[in-house]
């Protein structure tokens, strides 16, 4: 099975088309730097940037740097104070018109 896995990051968005069977890169890894401020709003464009470099159009994979429970932010870690309670899988589904799944990293 292929996925977009991204990692969401303090100073860069890193994203790849990863075989989960095999846990191998399917392409090369492609990085965009993290905005700042580092705000939902634009992270979710990044996030969406990397979609478009990808022309991807299934499921992404998504690794945040924050505590979550149940796709919500409950830290707002190193990125912005504006991510406490924000529910990052339905934020990037709103913005990118895809299914994800978050964790934390």
């Amino acid at each position: 099975m292929k996925i977009l896995g991204i990692d969401i990051g303090g100073t860069g968005i890193k994203g790849a088309i990863v075989n989960t069977k095999t846990d191998t890169l399917l392409t090369e890894r492609f990085r965009i730097p993290t905005p700042q401020p580092a705000t939902p709003e634009a992270i979710a464009n990044v996030v969406k940037e990397m979609i478009a470099h990808f022309n991807w159009k299934k499921a992404v994979g998504c690794s945040f740097p924050t505590t979550m429970v149940n796709g919500k932010c409950i830290h707002s870690g190193n990125l912005s104070p504006t991510w406490l309670n924000v529910r990052v899988d339905k934020l990037f589904k709103k913005v990118c018109k895809l299914p994800f799944f978050i964790s934390n990293d």
